[in-house]
């Protein structure tokens, strides 16, 4: 099977899908009701289809039916250097291949289908981050250790503030002469 690209259709087996990359990565993906499933909606059908900084592909079913495997690609904006003149690079993620159909180089052609598109748009420079388990499909397509160690910074959002209650409504005054 070939990939295709995602529609809108796709949407919820492309939620589905993150829900067991999640629980692979060791994180509860939640109840099915869970809030971030609502904001992965809103992000997907902002997503999905023809973009040209982005590309999501599926394998598996019609649009709507259950998918085998996803993946995405979409442009980064850096500062040129003399290696990369305008600046771009590609970034892969979201490469998931459902439990029952792993081991079927679903994920590979994936890969090779997002690398082929970043470079036919003339990006030669592809980042991810690989999980233990995806690392081998992407040593097999060609990636290797990053130059500099990737770091993360998690910082703690505030909590919300309490809502102000209403000001207490004042009497009109009363108009001069009464």
């Amino acid at each position: 099977m070939q990939p295709r690209t995602a529609v809108p259709a796709d949407v919820p087996e492309l939620i589905r899908l993150r829900a067991v990359a999640l629980d692979a990565l060791g994180v509860d993906p939640g109840p099915a009701d869970a809030a971030w499933r609502e904001a992965a909606r809103a992000w997907f059908l902002e997503r999905v289809g023809e973009r040209p900084d982005m590309r999501c592909l599926v394998v598996g079913g019609a649009p709507g039916e259950p998918l085998l495997a996803t993946g995405m690609a979409w442009v980064t904006y850096h500062l040129p250097s003399p290696l990369w003149t305008d600046g771009r690079r590609g970034y892969l993620d979201g490469i998931v291949t459902d439990a029952p159909a792993r081991g079927r180089g679903h994920g590979r052609r994936i890969v090779d289908a997002l690398v082929a598109w970043l470079d036919g748009i003339g990006i030669h420079y592809v980042q991810l981050h690989a999980s233990a388990d995806g690392e081998p499909v992407y040593r097999a397509a060609g990636f290797t250790v990053g130059r500099y160690p990737g770091m993360d910074l998690v910082t703690t959002q505030a909590p919300a503030a309490p809502p102000t209650p209403p000001a207490p409504s004042t009497p009109p005054a009363p108009a001069p002469g009464s």
